[in-house]
């Protein structure tokens, strides 16, 4: 009865958000069942519907709304340099921090390297990895490009962590909605390490047209 009511409550007023990160707790719970769960998977969890909401709001924003912060998300003049993923993290850090989560960035001494943002809110550091990307931005392509750089960060710790790539494509027919910006995907553990690895994979939509030139 508890499993029935908790169904029922809304975790998110808007409900593509919240159908999105009910459907993205499911594919956690059964690609990685043995590190979803406790403290840490209330902690991913928590993550998640906060990633889920900042990137409906970036979705959704008006060309030119949030000032030179947000220019990164606009349409890409000819010629222009295309922005890079620092200034996605720049947004992303100060959205998370203006909701309680004091997450950091380029933390070093994280699997051998140095990860692009990282949040400690109990035992267990949880990262993401960001990249951008102009060219071919399918879950596929993605996960050959940069999943074992990503979940290379596991290393240490539970084995599910977050992968949020911007995507700078040409987007002649509009945008994607919130659902098709989410994927989880499970590695196999490298170097010989039985233990397989869960990325949950992100799409922050840049490049936007305005959709009165579409």
């Amino acid at each position: 009865m508890l499993e029935a009511r908790a169904a029922r409550e809304p975790v998110d007023e808007v409900p593509i958000i919240a159908s999105t990160y009910r459907w993205a707790q499911q594919q956690l719970s059964q690609q990685c069942p043995d590190g979803y769960s406790g403290q840490f998977a209330a902690d991913i969890d928590t993550l998640l519907i906060y990633l889920l909401r900042f990137m409906d709001l970036r979705l959704s924003e008006t060309q030119k709304y949030g000032g030179d912060a947000r220019a990164y998300l606009r349409e890409i003049p000819p010629g222009a340099d295309r922005p890079r993923e620092k200034e996605l993290g720049k947004d992303l850090r100060d959205f998370l921090r203006g909701v309680g989560l004091r997450v950091e960035l380029e933390v070093d001494n994280v699997g051998a390297g140095r990860v692009d943002v990282a949040w400690r809110p109990h035992d267990e550091l949880i990262t993401m990895e960001l990249k951008r990307d102009w060219k071919d931005i399918t879950w596929d392509v993605l996960a050959d490009n940069y999943g074992p750089q990503a979940v290379s960060y596991q290393v240490s710790g539970r084995p599910i962590n977050f992968f949020i790539v911007l995507d700078l494509t040409d987007k002649p027919d509009g945008l994607a909605s919130l659902p098709a910006c989410a994927h989880v995907r499970t590695f196999p553990g490298p170097a010989g390490d039985p233990r397989p690895r869960t990325l949950i994979m992100l799409r922050v939509q840049g490049n936007k047209r305005h959709p009165s030139s579409l």
